[in-house]
């Protein structure tokens, strides 16, 4: 039963936010990704890039889903680095973000320290 409460939670969410999305977000120069919510991705976005991010991918989503992944992390013992949606873009944070359903494209570490991620974004529609 708590399944299907969830359930409808989340399709009413959806149906009251229908721009709502969730999205991964990478900068390079110090190895961080932010895992957000916007109700405008790409003002969200552009605020970013603007300090240096590029986007990993993006699907539908709701702030409570940001919440309860935020939560989980913390509970899997997964430190966040400038702020609660921080981290640090290593294997075993990538590995439980791609776990818990969060969108990730096709970021791909090799080794820590090593990190690639193709050009297309995964918006969670395919």
């Amino acid at each position: 039963m708590e399944a299907v409460i969830a359930l409808s939670e989340r399709v009413q969410t959806l149906e009251a936010h229908p721009e709502g999305m969730v999205f991964t977000v990478m900068r390079d120069v110090d190895n961080t990704l932010a895992v957000d919510y916007s109700d405008n991705l790409d003002q969200d976005l552009n605020s970013y890039s603007e300090r240096g991010f590029r986007v990993v991918a993006y699907r539908r989503g709701t702030r409570r889903e940001q919440r309860l992944l935020l939560l989980t992390l913390k509970e899997i013992g997964l430190n966040s680095s400038y702020g609660p949606r921080y981290f640090e873009a290593v294997p075993t944070v990538i590995s439980h973000l791609r776990q818990l359903g969060w969108p990730m494209g096709n970021l791909l570490v090799d080794r820590p320290g090593k990190k690639h991620a193709g050009n297309r974004v995964d918006d969670g529609f395919h």
